[in-house]
């Protein structure tokens, strides 16, 4: 007789299968697919989580499918897996270094990876952004758990649908994702790995930005010269091959512009590397009879080499976009196109990994490098560009979690910033009932190289000695100066590039 485990299925966890396959949803095991760096289906996590299916495994991380066994529905986990510092498991899935050297490494990284499920999880009701529910501790590394998202990713969908189709979907993703990450980097953080296999539609239609693994604040960790980065060289801009301190919205606003691209025209934006040595793209109006001059026109601002080319925040990029398309060119219903699954709530999983035939979807690992200027090209750290100011804000989770947070805001010359926890504020702070929603307001001056604060909350704001401000009052700050919002917990500091 079959055991319990024999019958269960790893993809809708029902009493089903047979034979090797599933009566229910139809999936069909296979064991040459189970890696073997992959935890043991039906192991539990966290004492509540049943794994089931392995859906990947990346440079960072693998990805499980779960049942929530409190309330019975399907989940995804994230495990903290960094590939290139992890030999192997124990017998009771711990996970084990290559060598106590890389121990720091793997703990920094690992207190990122819970950082930003953290910050994530304060984006939860973002339609566009997948729903992180929780995250935890176990095996000697983290994981964090979210929604499970039953579709196909963008590049699925482009070679199963017509081009008029698949354009109508481009344009309609752009301007979702794109207004999902202006939220998300309102929270100080950039995604760092958009591609079209990180961009799913749900079966009723709807456009998700998944696996925030890569995700990061806009600061640069100090890593030393030597640290192997990941990246898709044809969704990557020129800044992430770099050290120097310069990612940030415009990160994004390269990545989202680069999948445009290759979904509407079917040809890879040419990584970046190669455009450092001269190389050049076509642009879209030459490949897609689709796209008009002018639309064309904004996606080249987006793809610019030098990041001080580009639009600066994702709103701007927006902006652009609005002025040269219209609604009825996105007009589409999605739902209508996706297909249904065959077992009334049990869709079949077609995990991301699957649809990947091409190295443009593969994380590559390089070496981390300082990158000559080329020349002939606009200056990439061009010293007569205006340097960037950025507000740092740095949280103390040392009495509930026993770690810092750090975010980093791009502070634009000469705009009044405000800070608070209103979802219209340029930086958007964690849930507290005593931060108000217009908490206070920065205002950076480029000709004069200082920066104007003004506190407008009810609780207070104070300067870095702790003395409180005046509420309405202005004071100045310099270059390296930091301001607490309620009390050290936040601590703000203005940085001006170097």
């Amino acid at each position: 007789m079959a055991t319990l485990e024999e019958k269960l299925c790893p993809v809708c966890f029902r009493e089903a299968m047979e034979g090797g396959k599933c009566q229910n949803c139809g999936y069909v095991s296979d064991e040459a697919s189970v890696g073997k760096n992959y935890l043991r289906s039906f192991s539990i996590l966290n004492t509540k989580y049943l794994l089931g299916k392995s859906l990947g495994q990346g440079g960072f991380g693998i990805t499980y499918l779960a049942k929530n066994m409190l309330n019975g529905s399907r989940c995804c986990i994230k495990e903290y897996f960094p590939s290139n510092l992890i030999q192997g498991r124990m017998p009771d899935g711990t996970v084990a270094l290559t060598g106590e050297e890389n121990r720091c490494e793997f703990e920094d990284g690992k207190q990122r990876f819970i950082e930003e499920a953290r910050t994530l999880q304060e984006l939860r009701g973002n339609v566009s952004v997948v729903d992180i529910q929780d995250f935890f501790e176990e095996n000697g590394t983290a994981y964090f758990v979210m929604e499970l998202i039953e579709g196909c990713n963008l590049r699925t969908f482009k070679k199963e649908h017509n081009e008029e189709q698949t354009f109508k979907m481009a344009l309609q993703m752009l301007l979702l994702i794109g207004s999902a990450l202006a939220e998300v980097h309102r929270f100080g953080m950039i995604h760092g790995d958009i591609s079209p296999e990180n961009i799913l539609i749900t079966q009723n239609g709807e456009i998700k930005l998944i696996d925030f693994g890569a995700a990061r604040s806009f600061r640069q960790s100090s890593a030393k010269q030597g640290r192997k980065i990941y990246l898709k060289p044809n969704y990557a801009p020129y800044e992430q091959y770099t050290l120097k301190p310069c990612q940030g919205p415009w990160t994004d606003i390269y990545a989202l512009a680069s999948t445009f691209y290759f979904i509407v025209s079917g040809q890879k934006m040419l990584d970046a590397l190669s455009r450092a040595k001269g190389g050049a793209y076509l642009p879209l109006w030459k490949l897609a009879p689709a796209v008009s001059k002018p639309l064309s026109d904004v996606m080249d601002h987006a793809l610019a080499f030098d990041y001080h080319d580009r639009y600066r925040s994702m709103m701007d990029f927006l902006s652009a976009l609005e002025q040269v398309v219209q609604p009825e060119e996105y007009d589409i219903d999605l739902g209508a196109l996706m297909p249904k699954s065959r077992a009334s709530g049990t869709a079949v999983v077609r995990p991301k990994t699957a649809a990947v035939h091409d190295d443009s979807e593969k994380v590559c690992s390089v070496e981390e490098q300082d990158v000559q200027e080329p020349r002939g090209l606009a200056a990439f750290f061009h010293p007569k560009k205006r340097k960037m100011a950025y507000l740092e804000l740095t949280i103390d989770y040392r009495e509930t979690a026993g770690c810092f947070s750090k975010r980093r805001w791009l502070l634009e010359p000469n705009r009044t910033i405000k800070i608070g926890r209103s979802t219209t504020s340029d930086v958007m702070m964690p849930a507290n009932n005593r931060i108000s929603r217009n908490h206070c307001e920065i205002f950076y001056n480029e000709k004069r190289r200082d920066f104007t604060i003004r506190d407008l909350s009810k609780f207070g704001t104070l300067l870095s000695g702790g003395e409180p401000m005046e509420k309405g009052k202005q004071y100045t700050l310099r270059d390296g100066d930091s301001f607490y919002v309620l009390s050290p917990e936040y601590t703000f500091k203005v940085v001006i590039e170097t």
